[in-house]
């Protein structure tokens, strides 16, 4: 699914050819425990950033204890990404304080945070054209949060936003990631039909993952072309 708060974030036919070729890839693979709460290692994310990796050569990624709260606003400073992924857990609640990205070393990325280190990058957010978060719950929330990162990225200037509505099988995921950038690297593909032709080819060659359950969740915000 797809969705624009304004006909001013779709993009005009030119857009629509260039292809994305460089990546930011921020993932956490291990277990973490953020203020008491536990998360499980997702068992699928190291194969997602492989994926992912290869098919962004022009890449730079933050892994595990690499993946540090401050690294975000660092790197994007640094240099310009059209694609900024990132694999990890994530909790959207009714305070900004329940509401994080969980980074390594047991830390926490707050949606303040993100929010500030995003809308204080002169000239770098816009830039970036698809920042996607898979993970858990990722666009659940109160009215402060409704969209969770997708509604925080589009405040700050960012085109697109993927998320889920609910939680994800990691191992699907992966799966439907990596076809859904795939698609994206052919001419003229929007990243609405990119998304629907890897949901498609989920229903039909993984029957394991065939459920609305395992494909359904994802949707995508803003600049849908």
């Amino acid at each position: 699914m797809a969705t624009t708060p304004s006909i001013r974030l779709t993009a005009p036919a030119s857009e629509r050819d260039r292809i994305p070729d460089k990546a930011l890839i921020l993932g956490l693979t291990q277990a973490a425990e953020v203020d008491t709460q536990k998360f499980r290692a997702l068992g699928s994310a190291d194969s997602e950033i492989q994926a992912v990796k290869q098919i962004f050569p022009k890449h730079k990624d933050f892994i595990d204890q690499e993946f540090a709260p401050d690294t975000f606003g660092k790197e994007l400073g640094n240099e310009i990404y059209p694609v900024v992924h990132i694999v990890t857990h994530a909790q959207f609640g009714t305070i900004p304080e329940d509401t994080f990205i969980v980074t390594g070393k047991n830390k926490k990325l707050t949606i303040d945070k993100l929010e500030s280190t995003l809308s204080n990058v002169p000239g770098k957010a816009n830039a970036i054209d698809l920042l996607a978060l898979t993970a858990c719950d990722t666009a659940l929330g109160d009215d402060r949060a409704t969209l969770g990162l997708a509604g925080v990225a589009l405040q700050t200037g960012v085109k697109t936003a993927m998320a889920s509505l609910w939680s994800v099988r990691d191992e699907s995921t992966a799966i439907l990631v990596e076809d859904f950038y795939r698609n994206l690297q052919k001419p003229g593909t929007t990243k609405a039909e990119a998304l629907q032709k890897a949901q498609i080819k989920m229903i039909t060659e993984q029957p394991k993952f065939a459920s609305p359950s395992f494909w359904s969740p994802f949707i995508l915000i803003g600049n849908w072309v």
